[in-house]
């Protein structure tokens, strides 16, 4: 029929304007957690260098003893070792103009404040997780009940299965007794404060551990409601779990078809971070007369593995991986 109708612009349709939502959806972020178990050193900041000294001593070189009444205590010493963190600058901008700030319904300063804010974060937890993969000791599960150690940094083996509570309780023994492996042979790694390791993994090495019938034997008396959930994030064998699904840190997919979730286990002073500049938004200057405008987000700092096993004996971090 003739006569004015919604589908054809000149019609009818011109009569309205399309309809903004007043609610801005954001993109979703993954859960970031490995930042948290950096520490900061005290007494490092502005104005000192772009590099922190830090030393390790060792245990005693000889260990005492048993003597006689007319004997001399016999003496030893400790070595003395070194390390250095470096900082770098980190950041990321967005610029935007004038004239979008003046006719858009929406403050683009809000909107790039937030984008900057997750930017900044995953940029943050990723450095960590890159510098805690540096790690010289690593652990290869090669089947459900088997596993390969190598202590030079580089994975030698591939995965054949995914992680298990037979492998956290291998990691987490092995962690207590110094022994990673047949010939390797550390100090024993020190536990957080609270008395446990923490182990950061990732989505499909949590999925590995929560399918195991052992660990939901041990999870259905330690915090049952959490497991009836599917909730991880409790404390099993001594091992604070904390699950990341930021791929960017910990992938899910390493190993013979894919087959491992990576993860990392950590004890006590592991990694450290030095700050001169903590992260912050900075307003681009004026220019052009106020027409370009912009934000971003600026740190000076760095972090830094602070043990060795190559060198110091020991080494607090261990990596779950595959080549």
């Amino acid at each position: 029929m003739a006569g004015q109708q919604w589908a054809l612009s000149a019609d009818g349709g011109f009569l309205a304007n399309v309809k903004l939502s007043k609610t801005l959806r954001n993109a979703n972020q993954p859960r970031m957690k490995l930042r948290q178990f950096t520490r900061v050193e005290p007494g490092y900041g502005k104005n000192v260098s772009d590099s922190l000294d830090f030393d390790k001593l060792s245990n005693v070189q000889t260990a005492g003893g048993k003597i006689t009444e007319l004997q001399d205590i016999p003496e030893t010493k400790t070595l003395i070792r070194k390390g250095t963190l470096i900082v770098d600058e980190w950041g990321n901008s967005v610029p935007y103009t004038g004239k979008l700030e003046a006719l858009s319904e929406f403050d683009p300063e809000n909107i790039v404040h937030k984008a900057l804010m997750n930017d900044m974060a995953k940029t943050m937890d990723k450095a960590v997780a890159d510098e805690l993969k540096t790690g010289e000791i690593i652990y290869i599960p090669t089947g459900a009940t088997q596993q390969t150690w190598d202590v030079d940094g580089t994975p030698s083996t591939a995965s054949v299965g995914n992680f298990n509570y037979f492998h956290l309780k291998e990691i987490r023994d092995a962690m207590d007794t110094g022994i990673f492996g047949a010939g390797n042979v550390a100090n024993p790694v020190p536990l957080m404060p609270d008395g446990n390791a923490v182990a950061i993994l990732s989505v499909k090495a949590a999925r590995g551990l929560f399918d195991d019938p052992d660990y939901q034997e041990a999870a259905k008396f330690a915090y049952p409601r959490q497991l009836f959930h599917g909730e991880m994030e409790e404390i099993v064998y001594n091992t604070r779990i904390v699950v990341t699904n930021n791929t960017a840190a910990l992938s899910n997919g390493v190993g013979g078809a894919s087959a491992l979730g990576e993860a990392i286990f950590l004890g006590d002073d592991s990694i450290i971070e030095g700050v001169a500049i903590k992260e912050e938004l900075r307003a681009k200057l004026a220019v052009k007369y106020g027409r370009d405008k912009g934000l971003a987000w600026y740190a000076l700092l760095g972090f830094k593995k602070v043990w060795s096993f190559a060198t110091d004996g020991e080494d607090h971090i261990v990596r779950v991986t595959s080549s």
